[in-house]
């Protein structure tokens, strides 16, 4: 897939599956947030069922933060969570001294993954053995973990909230307004 490609299907999604919800613009950005803030927890399988509690307990749109969700997969887990895990070691550990865990823990991890995923292709994201050192490895990073995901969530949620609450009422606004023009140009005999 090229990047037209990705953006095609970006704006569809946005388009078909956040402006055209049946909700306040406020439950719906409410929900991108709530997306957002989650996308980036290690709940990596669970995130979708977690969503939907959540939204459920704060009255959000319980379908406009799933799209969000899926940045989030098995592809883009180790970058995305390498971030997370590095923007949370930053806050809580800046000197970084005596940590059991450390950058090049991480990044030889990540080069043994990526080198068997190359070796073995695929399929070793099928092997269970591999999840457990990705268990593993989220178990003894964790505290970092939730804390950049907690930071990461907030710095793009709140933009998003802001945007999409923003974009549904421009969304809502001009189409009331072709709506309007339509029934002037064309109007209906009783």
């Amino acid at each position: 897939m090229n990047a037209k490609e990705v953006w095609r299907r970006l704006q569809q999604i946005v388009f078909h599956n956040i402006l055209h919800l049946d909700d306040t613009p406020h439950r719906i950005a409410w929900g991108v947030f709530i997306g957002s803030m989650i996308v980036f927890t290690p709940t990596l399988g669970l995130q979708i069922v977690f969503y939907l509690l959540v939204a459920t307990l704060f009255g959000a749109n319980k379908v406009s933060g799933i799209p969000i969700l899926f940045i989030s997969n098995p592809f883009t887990a180790v970058p995305l969570y390498y971030s997370t895990w590095s923007v949370g070691a930053w806050v809580l550990h800046p000197e970084e001294g005596g940590r059991v865990v450390t950058r090049e823990h991480i990044k030889t991890w990540l080069g043994e993954t990526g080198r068997a995923l190359r070796e073995t292709g695929i399929e070793r994201l099928l092997e269970g053995d591999f999840w457990m050192d990705v268990a593993r490895l989220l178990i003894s990073t964790g505290d970092e973990l939730w804390v950049g995901a907690l930071i990461l969530g907030l710095v793009t949620g709140i933009p998003l909230y802001f945007t999409t609450r923003w974009g549904i009422n421009a969304f809502r606004h001009l189409r009331e307004g072709r709506r309007l023009a339509h029934a002037s140009i064309n109007p209906r005999k009783k």
